[in-house]
């Protein structure tokens, strides 16, 4: 697996899906998409293994164009890894968003890979082994308060990732949860993580490395055993602990 396979990246113009297709292109080919004609052009531009689709999966339609798109190309995928998602700092108590933001948001991180799985499924040959990798976040076993809508969206595709893993366990397609720890991205730059982050490649190149194991979970580091003891023997204390915490590493306090 991750050798001679057809490959979709969602979110694949920057961060982690830009540092997995640059990584997986000498010897797959890739397929990246995400909203940012420029951005995705610019990752194409280096390697000649990898095209690109604009594509906004907050949006079905253009999902639905996404794959028609591909089909129409002869593409086929054994390979999908859903890796699109957006933050936000959101206290609901002194900042308003707007239906259409907290949809668009969702939609994102959680419909939006639904539905994009659902599609992967669709077109796949399920005579072969296929693989779905989907990042969720180590906030999936304790929420960060402050980031409302991220932590249900990841909560929720972290749920569907494991039920999904249990209905397709008698099938050719193998199911892969990664619970992403703080990756160097555009997106805790944005909301000032003064944290330690690990470097995309550098996280993109474990994952790899993991998913050739046989993995069907990886989490780096031991923040994810600490956050499943919290959840399991002290969630109350667990929640306040890690909205202590994460103010203090967003600047916030």
């Amino acid at each position: 697996m991750l050798q001679n396979s057809t490959i979709l990246i969602t979110g694949g113009g920057s961060g982690i899906g830009e540092s997995l297709a640059l990584q997986l292109a000498d010897y797959n080919k890739i397929v990246i998409c995400g909203r940012s004609e420029e951005k995705l052009k610019k990752v194409a531009l280096k390697h000649s293994n990898i095209s690109y689709e604009v594509t906004d999966i907050s949006d079905y339609n253009s999902i639905e164009k996404l794959f028609s798109s591909c089909r129409e190309k002869g593409i086929v995928f054994n390979v999908l890894f859903n890796n699109a998602g957006v933050v936000e700092l959101w206290d609901i108590t002194n900042k308003k968003l707007t239906s259409a933001e907290i949809f668009e948001k969702i939609n994102t991180n959680l419909s939006g890979a639904i539905a994009i799985t659902q599609q992967f499924i669709s077109q796949a040959n399920h005579s072969v082994e296929n693989l779905i990798v989907n990042n969720t976040s180590e906030i999936a076993f304790m929420p960060v308060s402050v980031l409302l809508l991220y932590s249900t969206s990841k909560s929720g595709l972290s749920v569907f990732t494991r039920a999904l893993r249990v209905q397709l366990k008698h099938t050719k397609f193998r199911v892969v949860e990664l619970l992403t720890p703080g990756v160097d991205t555009d997106m805790p730059r944005r909301l000032n993580n003064t944290g330690k982050l690990i470097t995309s490649d550098d996280f993109a190149r474990d994952v790899i490395k993991n998913i050739r194991k046989g993995k069907t979970e990886y989490a780096v580091g031991v923040n994810i055993y600490l956050l499943k003891f919290l959840q399991k023997f002290l969630p109350n204390t667990g929640l306040h602990l890690i909205d202590k915490l994460s103010r203090k590493q967003l600047s916030l306090v």
